[in-house]
């Protein structure tokens, strides 16, 4: 096995695989990415986890054709410290692959390519096309709310379900926020008798890191997988199986106030308050009374903070306590100049909207303090 590459090229391949790379498994070879160099003048990047993989290719000048696996994070970290044009790379007959740039040598131990998993990457019967900058403004402005961890009373993913024929809602929520975003798209043939399909968070952000450098991405259906393509790249990602809760039931249905604001006033103003607390005084109370809205916050052992914002709404005025990070979290993940902030009581989640825009909401669960 013998080629030589440019230096830039594999760098942005690598990159792309080395997210998928299981480090903490115990099965050595998952945090390997396996190379296949053909005749083609291809060479054929894949890593998987065992719930996510991913395969891509890029050219190269291919000498001898062959197959192995070697560290993903080292290849990587190496490729990025050379300064060289041009790679070469050769697996040698003691089953280290040797990596040339200038008068630089590395020789990388290698596992075999025949214990690495073999994993299907597309076998969609249907897929559809989507543009990568619509996709990838839903996802972004959903993915903040999923949770990082396992948590018994949340689902880590993102929850895509149909909203008639040709709208696909992405929701995202851990149980004290929820975050939803819709999009043109023929939901209900993609997703079929489904109720919806939920996306694990490292598989949203594995989307998200394809669509970069993408115009427009194919997406399909099969079983219990997503598969995600672009030209050059085939994601496949394993579906969580937990039912999704019905997240409609918190969303009020009505409301006793609301007002709308100039949006970064608001976040400018959060940030302050945000300087007197901490992870045991985490909250911003928002009184809303006598044309004014009120920012509290503060902490016995920091102090307090009070600020004082000019505003007009309808309704009934209320004071209730949020999550300061929550509140911001929300309103640095919208759009629009001026946001809507809607309310009913102290019980139920105060919204956030953008007031031209049906097809986003943000949600945050109050405090009771």
């Amino acid at each position: 096995m013998k080629w030589e590459i440019e230096r830039d090229a594999l760098l942005t391949a690598l990159t792309k695989v080395a997210g998928i790379t299981d480090k903490k498994s115990t099965m050595q070879v998952l945090s390997h990415v396996l190379l296949e160099a053909d005749e083609d003048q291809q060479l054929h990047l894949s890593a998987t986890d065992l719930d996510i993989s991913l395969k891509t290719q890029v050219d190269a000048q291919v000498s001898i054709p062959g197959r192995t696996t070697v560290s993903a994070r080292k290849f990587l970290d190496l490729v990025k410290e050379l300064r060289q044009e041009t790679i070469q790379c050769e697996l040698t007959d003691n089953d280290r692959l040797t990596v040339v740039g200038g008068r630089t040598q590395y020789k990388l131990a290698t596992i075999r390519a025949e214990d690495f998993p073999h994993f299907t990457v597309s076998v969609a019967r249907q897929s559809f096309d989507v543009e990568a900058g619509v996709l990838r403004r839903a996802l972004s402005r959903t993915i903040y709310t999923v949770p990082m961890d396992e948590d018994p009373l949340s689902i880590p993913g993102l929850y895509w379900h149909p909203v008639g024929e040709e709208l696909l809602r992405m929701v995202g929520s851990d149980g004290h926020r929820l975050a939803y975003d819709q999009i043109p798209f023929p939901a209900a043939r993609f997703i079929g008798d489904e109720a919806g399909i939920t996306i694990p968070r490292k598989g949203v952000q594995e989307i998200l890191r394809l669509l970069e450098k993408s115009h427009e991405i194919s997406l399909g259906l099969h079983e219990n997988r997503l598969f995600a393509q672009t030209p050059n790249t085939h994601l496949s990602i394993q579906l969580l199986e937990e039912e999704f809760p019905q997240y409609d039931l918190i969303i009020p249905d009505a409301e006793s106030g609301h007002l709308e604001m100039d949006r970064e006033i608001l976040i400018g103003a959060l940030k302050r308050m945000a300087v007197v607390t901490d992870q045991s005084w985490v909250f911003v109370r928002m009184t809303v009374s006598d044309r004014l809205l009120v920012l509290e916050a503060g902490n016995p052992e920091l102090g307090t903070a009070q600020e004082e914002l000019p505003v007009d709404y309808l309704g009934d005025g209320f004071s209730v306590a949020y999550n300061i990070r929550y509140v911001i979290e929300a309103l640095q993940n919208m759009q629009s100049e001026r946001v809507r902030f809607q309310w009913l009581d102290e019980y139920h989640g105060g919204m956030f909207l953008e007031p031209d825009n049906p097809d986003h909401l943000a949600l945050v669960m109050p405090m009771m303090v």
